[in-house]
């Protein structure tokens, strides 16, 4: 079998921007976006404090997560939408 960079016209440049995953602050996107909702909820319902612990700790939590695997919140979501096929 050929190597397919020997034949021409196989290959097309792609932009970074297309295959790269969409982060926020070095979270991922819905992550950040659900735990700034959070946040701001339990702060506004009067425990500022905890609402910044809570979002501060879980946008912490969403780096270290997107800086082992980007798609990790993706293949979480999949994962829960998904039932146990090995229950009795």
């Amino acid at each position: 079998m050929r190597d397919p960079r020997d034949v021409p016209g196989y290959l097309a440049p792609v932009r970074q921007a297309l295959t790269a995953p969409i982060l926020m602050g070095g979270a991922p996107r819905s992550y950040a976006i659900l735990n700034g909702t959070l946040a701001a909820i339990v702060a506004f319902a009067g425990a500022i404090v905890p609402g910044l612990v809570i979002g501060i700790a879980g946008h912490i939590l969403g780096v270290l997560l997107a800086r082992r695997d980007p798609d990790a919140v993706e293949v979480l979501q999949r994962a829960m939408r998904i039932p146990n096929r090995l229950e009795d």
